[in-house]
């Protein structure tokens, strides 16, 4: 794949700034926090440090190689330049379905949401729903930057105004959850490594669009940059502040509707109940805005296995920069929930569910795979790391060992707490297919698993700005 031309780059610093943000401020954290919460105040905090280690890391990786090879999809290539094609292939097609999937579930969602509003007909409001949005992801990129400027822009003002009511009304509390019945939950403990990696699912995600960036060298590292700061306030602070607003031991927080989210139940304990229809605007958005990202992301990630030639090469035609086939046929995948009321199909929607749940932790192992092979490969060809244009200030060679082995340790635990066979397939179904089909893919093209690092092409796709020299 060719690096675009300038003529494509429409996404500014401050798009690249929003997207970033997007990417870590919505759904998984609204709602998903909970499930971290229930595992007690300690184990709660350790593993979401735990975990934004991981994540700090992972987007460091990220952006080292894309401002080396600042590409449309770079996410996607990382697998094929630097590992081997099969794994490439099989990761990306996972990584892919889970984008597309996760649309048609989140199109579901959307209506269950306006329905505190409107009694709506459902197969309605999902066409309209989609056709606005395949709409939007049809024209100029920079449209869809500013649709999540605005869109982050409405989630940090709520996030702001929720943390300043928190820390107003909190001292009320004190630690009184923090004691020593509930400091350590009820939960299995190593459910809430689990869970926080789930929130966090899609923070390297901004990477898919370093093809379409601006001043890349300048624009995404920092943007890089803002996360880390971002990470504390938003998701440690937060964590830290609902700890002290809601006992693990809390019923709703079991429940599976928006108001089993602990951002409503810590304002509620502390006798704020009135925000609920506030809180509703604000998940809606999010939704919305995570389907738009979805259609986008998962373009441009079928993009960049068309262009490999693993799927037939018409699918990354472009009008405009606008890969149109491609966001045409990842937004077909949304309209399964149309169906979803059949009984047949909703075992297909399961199905595919499943398949896909645990993709973003495996892309997080392949990025951290993909950069050790991407340091060896420079060294190999007797080129400076020192002197790329973006470095980390850490030992990313380590730190992505140390990637390899947590992710790794997470997929393995993930079932632990499983109790019926859809959750069993969600937490091992995605790594079985990956690994078995990489495998398989390698005795049939009769290539090694892992290509050597002599035949690493370090030179295609590489920027003209990758070194400062």
């Amino acid at each position: 794949m060719s690096e675009n031309g300038d003529d494509n780059r429409l996404l500014t610093s401050r798009h690249v700034s929003f997207i970033s943000f997007g990417g870590i401020v919505g759904t998984g954290l609204f709602i998903g926090i909970k499930n971290t919460l229930i595992t007690g105040p300690i184990f709660s905090l350790l593993s979401y440090g735990y975990i934004s280690l991981i994540c700090y890391y992972i987007i460091q990786a990220v952006g080292e190689m894309s401002c080396f090879m600042p590409v449309t999809g770079s996410l996607c290539q990382f697998q094929f330049k630097f590992i081997s094609d099969q794994i490439g292939f099989m990761n990306n097609f996972i990584y892919w379905l889970s984008w597309s999937i996760t649309l048609a579930l989140e199109l579901s969602l959307i209506c269950s949401v306006l329905e505190y509003w409107w009694d709506l007909n459902t197969t309605s409001t999902i066409l309209i729903i989609w056709i606005c949005l395949v709409i939007f992801n049809l024209l100029p990129v920079n449209y869809y930057g500013e649709i999540e400027f605005i869109v982050t822009s409405l989630k940090v003002l709520f996030m702001v105004c929720w943390i300043f009511i928190a820390i107003w009304l909190v001292p009320k509390n004190g630690f009184k959850y923090w004691n020593k019945e509930l400091i350590l939950g009820n939960a299995n403990p190593m459910t809430s490594l689990v869970s926080s990696c789930f929130t966090f699912q899609s923070i390297e995600s901004v990477a898919l669009c370093s093809g379409e960036i601006q001043d890349i060298h300048k624009n995404l590292p920092r943007a890089i940059k803002y996360i880390v700061t971002r990470i504390l306030i938003f998701y440690m602070l937060t964590l830290f502040l609902l700890t002290l607003m809601i006992p693990c031991t809390d019923p709703r927080l079991n429940n599976d509707d928006v108001m089993s989210s602990p951002f409503l139940i810590g304002l509620m304990n502390l006798g704020v109940d009135n925000f609920l229809g506030v809180f509703n605007f604000i998940i809606l958005v999010s939704m919305i805005s995570a389907a738009n990202s979805n259609i986008y992301f998962g373009s441009r990630c079928l993009l960049s296995i068309a262009e490999e030639g693993y799927v037939t090469k018409s699918i990354s035609r472009r009008i405009n920069g606008i890969p149109y086939l491609s966001v045409l046929l990842t937004s077909s995948i949304g309209l399964i929930s149309l169906f979803s009321k059949y009984k047949s199909i909703n075992i297909f929607f399961k199905l595919l569910i499943n398949l896909s749940a645990t993709s973003g932790l495996l892309m997080w192992l392949f990025i951290s795979i993909s950069y050790i092979r991407f340091r060896k490969a420079l060294q190999y060809n007797l080129l400076d790391y020192k002197h790329l244009s973006y470095t980390s200030n850490v030992n990313m060679i380590w730190f992505s060992y140390f990637s390899i082995i947590s992710i790794i340790l997470i997929i393995f635990i993930n079932g632990w707490s499983s109790n019926d066979i859809d959750s069993f397939l969600s937490c091992y179904l995605t790594s079985i297919v990956v690994i078995l089909g990489s495998f398989l893919l390698s005795i049939k093209w009769k290539q090694p698993i892992l290509k050597p690092i002599q035949s690493i092409d370090i030179y295609t796709n590489q920027s003209a700005n990758a070194f400062n020299i």
